[in-house]
């Protein structure tokens, strides 16, 4: 494994964690951003959808929704198991990782790229489950029920939030799995493509 190979996985590593902290960072912040502004839209949505009769507007969205996760969902099963089972040709060169010969970098390249899928798996699952939920709730009144200081109407937006919130996490692994795929073909080019996207999602998405 070239110097330039431990680089890069280094700075992959960096740039996909300082995502997923800058982004639960600004989840959590009161500064204004666009994913604030996202939230205020969330709630206002699930307003809108209980003030009217028939909640099957709702109902159809969030089914359109959770197609769309399964669609995802499918097609990372496929291409896990079309990785898997090329795992003996991936996984086949036996550079050394940081010079420990126990880690090869086919192996490194493998696990980096299995780990994407399954963030995003991971993820897409969740946001069918939260969604899944949310159309019960929406339909069963939430806001005639509440226990103490949780309302229905409070829960029925944060499970919203919570499927969106998957939903992003899921979109997002998926740019840095397709960084991932370039690693196979040149260390720079990963490099390059690593930096790049982290800096597009930074910019051009839901943080900043």
């Amino acid at each position: 494994m070239s110097l330039l190979d431990d680089i890069a996985l280094i700075v992959f590593a960096v740039c996909f964690s300082s995502y997923i902290a800058i982004f639960y960072f600004t989840m959590k912040t009161k500064k204004p951003s666009k994913y604030s502004v996202f939230q205020l839209i969330y709630d206002n949505w699930v307003k809108s959808r209980l003030n009217v009769e028939s909640p099957l507007t709702a109902v159809q969205a969030l089914r359109n929704f959770i197609m769309g996760n399964s669609t995802f969902v499918s097609s990372l099963f496929l291409l896990l198991g079309i990785i898997i089972g090329f795992s003996d040709n991936i996984m086949s060169n036996s550079s050394p990782v940081f010079g420990i010969d126990l880690f090869y970098l086919g192996i490194v390249q493998f696990s980096n790229t299995i780990l994407m899928i399954v963030f995003s798996l991971f993820n897409f699952i969740l946001s069918i489950r939260y969604a899944t939920r949310l159309s019960i709730l929406i339909t069963g009144k939430p806001d005639d029920f509440s226990i103490g200081e949780i309302g229905g109407i409070t829960v029925t937006k944060q499970t919203l939030v919570s499927a969106q919130t998957h939903w992003t996490l899921g979109v997002r692994g998926l740019f840095f799995l397709a960084a991932s795929f370039f690693w196979f073909i040149n260390g720079v080019l990963f490099l390059i493509i690593t930096v790049a996207i982290t800096i597009y999602l930074l910019l051009s998405h839901d943080i900043l």
